[in-house]
């Protein structure tokens, strides 16, 4: 009787799981996909989808009504194709969509809304991949030197920067922005720029999905910061760093240059300020300054009496010169 108890009892423990594994499926089934959209150059858009984009393919529909069954008719369901990189994609033609900025997608058992206006432009896409390269710059150590004399001692203060070395620089013109970090959305720009870094970067390890992912964050945030610049003109092809930047600062320049026909390339730099302090004792003559001054005899008894007898005599002259002068005026009566 014991064992029949246990028998029964161990059914109904497998019958509840298998039941709860059936009802996760079924949720799992339902979920709607996770998708990133991109618009081709010709109007197309290329979904892919993340839990797909590595399969043996799938097919999908398309459909503008909603919480129809994956078995109705009026579904039309078509392949998926692969991008070119090898990743299985739903292809959905500009015609198919022509105005459209939302519809539905069915996968399996799956409905899963798309939104076209949250699509990112494989140029957009090809922009954040070549961040950094598109307008050619050197960098620079010397490119100022700020010098000071204190206290006979030489101080030198050499900065770096950037030097524009397009080939057609001489016919475009050029702008910039250049700020220290850290500052506001720059340096989340700065994060996410070293994930581009072709060396020590995780983006070229990235599946297509989330690199679309990845993408739209670069691209929206960098659009902001072009937007909203306060642009000022590049003089003679170079760009100084910050001024109160000191030695291995990180500090981010946008840059925009504008070509002979008008066309217009956005770029930006991530840097690190370069600066060096020297001082040199200036030879030289040490000047002394001589003063002379008149010297005084002291005064004594004794030079109290040539005074004195000094003064006798200058009266005695004054004296005899008046009666001199009065004699005159009398002969002449």
């Amino acid at each position: 009787m014991k064992k029949l108890t246990d028998k029964v009892v161990a059914i109904i423990l497998i019958t509840i799981f298998s039941l709860l594994i059936i009802s996760t499926n079924t949720f799992a089934e339902t979920k709607e996909k996770e998708v990133q959209i991109v618009r081709a150059k010709n109007g197309d858009y290329i979904i892919y989808v993340k839990d797909l984009i590595a399969s043996d393919g799938f097919k999908f529909a398309i459909s503008d009504e909603e919480g129809l069954e994956s078995t109705n008719i009026s579904l039309n369901y078509i392949n998926s194709v692969t991008d070119g990189e090898g990743n299985q994609v739903a292809l959905i033609e500009a015609d198919t969509v022509a105005e459209k900025t939302k519809t539905n997608m069915y996968i399996n058992d799956t409905e899963t809304k798309l939104d076209f206006t949250t699509a990112i432009e494989t140029s957009d896409i090809k922009q954040v991949e070549e961040t950094t390269n598109r307008i050619k710059t050197t960098l620079k150590t010397d490119i100022e030197q700020r010098n000071e004399v204190v206290d006979g001692i030489k101080y030198t203060e050499t900065v770096g920067g950037l030097e524009i070395s397009d080939e057609d620089k001489a016919d475009s013109k050029y702008e910039y922005l250049s700020v220290r970090l850290p500052a506001e959305k720059y340096s989340d720009l700065q994060k996410l720029a070293e994930e581009l870094d072709k060396e020590n970067g995780s983006y070229e390890k990235k599946d297509m999905y989330s690199k679309i992912e990845f993408a739209k964050q670069f691209n929206n945030l960098y659009k902001e910061l072009v937007n909203t610049a306060s642009w000022q003109p590049v003089e003679n092809f170079v760009i100084k760093q910050p001024s109160d930047a000191q030695k291995n600062e990180r500090y981010v320049v946008l840059l925009k240059k504008t070509s002979k026909d008008g066309e217009i390339i956005n770029d930006a730099k991530f840097l690190l300020s370069y600066r060096t302090d020297n001082q040199e004792r200036i030879p030289g003559r040490v000047e002394t300054k001589v003063v002379k001054e008149t010297a005084k005899l002291p005064v004594t008894g004794d030079s109290m009496v040539l005074f004195i007898a000094l003064a006798a005599i200058v009266l005695a002259l004054v004296v005899v010169f008046i009666k001199m002068k009065k004699v005159k005026n009398q002969g002449k009566h």
